[in-house]
C-alpha cells in the first residue's frame, strides 16, 4: 500500500509539471479526468493545481 501524500509534497510536485509544455498537458488531461469523475467544469479562474489539489484532498487522496 502507498502512503498518501501531504498536501505540499502533492502541490510541489504539480508546481514542477508546470515547468514543461508535456507536464502542463498531463495536468490538463488529469483535471479532466477529475471532472469526468464528477468534480465538477473547473472555474475560468481557478489553477489546474488548485483544481487538482482540491479534488484529491476531499477524494481522500492526501493526508494532513
Amino acid at each position: 500500500m502507498t502512503t498518501a501524500k501531504t498536501l505540499r509534497q502533492r502541490e510541489e510536485e504539480l508546481r514542477d509539471k508546470l515547468q514543461t509544455p508535456r507536464g502542463r498537458a498531463e495536468l490538463e488531461d488529469l483535471a479532466k479526468m477529475y471532472a469526468l469523475a464528477g468534480a465538477g467544469e473547473r472555474d475560468a479562474k481557478t489553477s489546474v493545481v488548485t483544481y487538482i489539489l482540491v479534488y484529491e484532498r476531499f477524494s481522500g487522496r492526501l493526508r494532513a
